[in-house]
């Protein structure tokens, strides 16, 4: 019984899915950031998630790792392209494919990095940058320490300041 629920839970899956040469996109609901959302067993999972499941991938959902996508496209679902792996794996990926979405890249991004580079040349308060900027002080901050903005795009001509 449950092989055959597997089975019409993929097909389900499989009517979302665009196929191209490549990649597999999900054509249905996605969140904010746009991964897939797919209702499975009567919750909202990744379709990522799903996807390496129903393919036989992985046997159950490990709460503790992610999957990782090596296409780089997060409405991917082919299984050839998912893998588990942890936080720092993810991370790691995104870094070497320059795909983190630190800084102006980030889609709610208030600066940019001209921006942030004014922020570190004034010598205007915290409180007073934060009102200008509209962020609050603790982003002002830090900015100003170090801990954040550190690492422009290779495609910007703006050079971190140390700290």
């Amino acid at each position: 019984m449950e092989e055959a629920q597997r089975q019409k839970d993929l097909l389900r899956f499989m009517s979302y899915v665009t196929k191209s040469e490549d990649c597999w996109r999900w054509q249905g609901g996605k969140d904010i950031k746009g991964y897939s959302i797919f209702f499975y067993k009567g919750k909202a999972v990744f379709g990522h998630r799903a996807s390496l499941l129903l393919h036989n991938r992985i046997k159950q959902f490990n709460p503790e790792l992610q999957i990782c996508h090596s296409c780089r496209n997060k409405d991917c679902v082919n299984p050839d392209h998912l893998k588990e792996g942890t936080r720092l794996d993810n991370a790691a990926d995104k870094r070497r494919d320059k795909t983190n979405l630190a800084g102006e890249r980030c889609h709610f991004s208030k600066l940019t990095w001209a921006v942030v580079a004014d922020i570190r040349k004034s010598g205007e308060s915290r409180k007073t940058l934060a009102e200008t900027h509209g962020v609050s002080k603790s982003t002002i901050g830090g900015i100003l320490n170090g801990k954040t903005w550190t690492d422009p795009p290779a495609t910007e001509n703006i050079t971190p300041i140390a700290v």
